[in-house]
């Protein structure tokens, strides 16, 4: 009956002064768009998930080698790179639905032709480097079309909870991913992971077609229609994008902090593989990620009940730092608990200042260029990602490791600390990015401008303000019946 209530006298105040009856009502986050949207990138990712955790152990498996395992990462970074100032324009000019629903079925056909080649025994490597080349660049031409969508529909005051329960319910899919992956390596083989792989992928193709067509301010940006060439007008949109962080000095910071933390944990993510099963086995890898996944989930969780709105950046760095201690406490030790811990206790903080970073951009950025702009912040993700992981895989493999071996380098001195023996190595890896991310992390809360960052900076209005003017040229949506 409160609703009510509060309706009731919303009306009376509105009948008093006028004034208040211009106050737009705030709109409810559970739309069946948003809906739509949160069950179509759940299906897309676990998919995701399921092939990433398979394919990541079949290859360290054959090879052996995290070298070897870092270039099928840097595989699908560098053909991404080169799709960036394509994919933004097509987010921002093009019908969103048609664009990602293009790509996933692109990818469902990459898996059908793999399990093609795994049915004949013909799989190897090289393969696996085409097809994470592929799909980096069918992910790159997606990403900025799903981001830009969120950013239509969900009101920026809920941005936060939104980005919340899309990692609430991921995180709760993916406690059981790792394991279910294992099960069904195990009997039916990495075929079986493929087959699940399309089913998801297709449901999320139609799960995602049908929010956009329940959500036409969302198709599209508001950028009028050029009479330029395809190309050239997104590669206009691509600068237009880079004119919007010359105008706002203090997102530049936020871009270069971000890119920082996300390059460098995406390193420490990717090692986590070779660093378990240098000691341990693909089952004990799966329990680690199943509690980083309880983590992500309960941090999520957090969000959703909290409702944050306010002072983002500074939950942003806090959750970070809680993040980076983690990590480096996972390098000191090879303890299969102790890295169920650090995983949980990681994953929960990126999960609050995942969520809270992605509310922050989206409040922040021009709704109309959104696509463009989330590219950009992806290709400069992407070409520190290619740095780090030539960096780090090499620099695990080749020095670190035998450094930290029995009788290496650095057996008494660095050693003494780390630790000597296999996958040490990459215990020494953990604790340096760790180490990194904290310094950066207590840096930027010790400048005042990077700390109040979200009130410094306007957010922007929803785009359904926006498009409520039709750009020249552009169909005027008729009113339903």
């Amino acid at each position: 009956m409160q609703p009510e209530v509060q309706t009731t006298n919303a009306v009376q105040d509105a009948a008093a002064d006028p004034s208040i009856a211009e106050a737009p009502k705030k709109k409810p986050l559970l739309t069946r768009a948003f809906i739509l949207l949160w069950l179509s990138e759940t299906s897309f990712d676990i998919g995701a998930a399921l092939m990433g955790f398979a394919l990541g152990v079949w290859v360290f498996e054959k090879t052996g080698s995290a070298e070897q395992f870092s270039w099928t990462i840097l595989s699908a970074a560098v053909p991404a790179l080169l799709m960036t100032p394509f994919s933004g324009g097509l987010a921002d000019r093009y019908d969103r639905r048609w664009v990602i629903a293009s790509c996933d079925v692109v990818t469902a056909l990459m898996v059908m032709v793999l399990a093609a080649l795994l049915y004949y025994d013909a799989l190897s490597v090289s393969h696996l480097l085409v097809f994470n080349g592929v799909g980096a660049v069918v992910g790159a031409l997606r990403n900025p079309s799903y981001m830009a969508a969120i950013g239509a529909i969900v009101p920026k005051d809920s941005l936060t909870q939104a980005n919340g329960l899309v990692n609430l319910s991921q995180a709760l899919m993916h406690v059981g991913a790792p394991l279910m992956a294992g099960y069904v390596m195990a009997s039916w083989g990495l075929g079986g992971i493929m087959v699940i792989e399309v089913a998801l992928v297709i449901a999320g193709a139609a799960a995602i077609f049908g929010a956009l067509s329940s959500a036409r301010h969302a198709i599209r940006g508001t950028e009028e229609p050029s009479k330029q060439h395809p190309v050239r007008a997104m590669i206009d949109s691509f600068r237009s994008a880079l004119g919007y962080f010359r105008t706002e000095p203090l997102m530049i910071g936020l871009l270069a902090y971000a890119v920082l933390q996300e390059s460098l944990m995406v390193l420490i993510t990717a090692m986590i593989t070779p660093l378990v099963l240098s000691t341990g086995t693909s089952d004990t890898l799966g329990l680690v990620l199943t509690c980083g996944a309880l983590g992500s989930m309960v941090g999520a969780a957090l969000l959703v009940v909290l409702k944050i709105n306010k002072r983002l950046m500074v939950w942003v760095l806090v959750t970070d730092a809680c993040l980076s201690l983690a990590v480096v406490l996972a390098g000191f030790t090879t303890s299969p608990g102790v890295w169920c811990l650090c995983a949980f206790i990681a994953m929960a903080a990126g999960a609050a200042s995942g969520s809270c970073a992605g509310a922050l951009w989206m409040r922040k950025i021009p709704k109309a260029k959104q696509g463009s702009i989330f590219a950009l912040i992806g290709a400069l993700h992407l070409l520190a990602l290619c740095v780090v992981m030539t960096l780090g895989g090499v620099a695990g493999e080749h020095v670190f490791e035998p450094a930290l071996a029995t009788g290496g380098a650095w057996s008494e001195t660095i050693g003494q600390v780390i630790g000597v023996g296999k996958g040490r190595g990459f215990g020494f890896l953990y604790v340096l990015c760790g180490g990194v991310c904290v310094i950066a992390s207590l840096l930027a809360l010790l400048n005042r401008h990077m700390r109040e960052l979200d009130l410094r900076v306007d957010d922007q209005p929803d785009i359904e303000s926006i498009a409520s003017v039709p750009a020249e040229g552009a169909a005027v949506p008729q009113p339903s019946t």
